[in-house]
């Protein structure tokens, strides 16, 4: 069995307990009121104090998972979160050429709750998910969400993924918790699959370790997005570079009550949801690739933005001044997520 991993996005199954106050996800930008109980904020303040210190990351990695109503009340409010990163990567890669894949065996590779496998199946289809984490549990939270939401969809838990052969692999928030022999499962897994969609926090460390990855795979493999080019990653170049993007949150969890209270109690910036990823598959892309990649966020003043780029010869520094470009300028200001490439 392949090691488990946190941070995983976490959506209700029907009959669970809590189910009949869990918001529905349906992985296409929406959202929903998030109303905590002391139970459940006293679940995810437990919960996020594991995910966010590495030490007792690694002690829980048996299973973090008490019951149920754990699964339940990480689905209600940080669910969410992980699934609106994935819905940023699926729109690069499919404005990229990744096509659907409504006859495919998906392999939700540490699944958690199954928040990739629903987001993915929403928006380009399959014919199977499997559904694999170190916890039965967990697996069968992420099985019993995703045949409610794609009743269509044959689901089964995968304990052991030794000999699949996925034509999707979806991983999702696992390089700060895999261990060597994780990594190394997770390598072959890897050289079984025909694509690949693989979301990570957008940290320096986890950014960077999913750029190596690529490296790895750039020599057999076509690197679909978000690169523009496919040779080696500009951002290894540097200590001080990483590649990573944010996602756009709903506009929603600004101003809607619970959402605001509830991200305070758990200390949570509503607006921070930088992410990193990679789409990379066995057969060449049929589009072509854009001249470069806005990385990151861009520096904005009252008369200009500075933008980072990533391009085949180096990250590269763009400047947007207001006078002569003044719709773009307030894009990068007030929306800079919607800005992948500069005219």
């Amino acid at each position: 069995m392949l090691p488990a991993l946190r941070g995983q996005d976490r959506t209700q199954p029907p009959g669970e307990p809590g189910s009949r106050r869990l918001p529905k996800l349906r992985c296409r930008g929406d959202t929903a009121v998030v109303t905590l109980s002391r139970d459940e904020l006293a679940r995810l303040q437990r919960l996020r104090g594991i995910f966010l210190d590495d030490d007792l990351a690694r002690a829980a990695r048996t299973d973090y998972w008490r019951d149920d109503a754990d699964l339940a009340a990480y689905a209600r409010m940080l669910a969410p979160r992980i699934g609106w990163k994935w819905q940023a990567a699926l729109a690069e890669s499919r404005a990229r050429g990744w096509r659907r894949t409504d006859q495919a065996v998906v392999l939700d590779y540490g699944c958690g709750t199954g928040i990739a496998g629903r987001c993915y199946t929403a928006a380009f289809g399959a014919g199977t998910v499997l559904c694999h984490d170190r916890s039965p549990r967990a697996m069968a939270f992420a099985a019993a969400a995703l045949r409610q939401a794609a009743p269509g969809t044959a689901v089964h838990p995968a304990s052991d993924v030794g000999a699949v052969r996925p034509d999707v692999l979806l991983v999702s928030h696992v390089l700060g918790e895999l261990d060597a022999d994780g990594e190394r499962q997770l390598a072959a897994l890897l050289e079984r699959s025909a694509q690949v969609l693989w979301v990570e926090p957008g940290n320096r460390q986890c950014s960077r370790r999913l750029s190596g990855v690529r490296e790895r795979l750039r020599g057999t493999w076509h690197i679909l997005a978000p690169c523009p080019h496919p040779g080696a990653c500009p951002a290894l170049a540097s200590a001080d570079d990483w590649c990573h993007f944010f996602a756009p949150p709903p506009p929603e969890v600004f101003t809607d009550g619970d959402w605001v209270r509830a991200a305070r109690e758990l200390g949570i910036d509503q607006r921070a949801l930088p992410y990193a990823f990679l789409a990379a598959t066995r057969t060449a892309p049929s589009s072509a690739a854009p001249p470069h990649r806005v990385l990151g966020r861009p520096e904005v003043d009252a008369h200009q933005a500075r933008v980072r780029l990533c391009t085949a010869t180096g990250v590269q520094h763009a400047t947007v001044q207001k006078r002569s470009a003044p719709a773009l300028w307030r894009q990068l200001k007030k929306d800079p997520a919607t800005v992948r490439n500069l005219p």
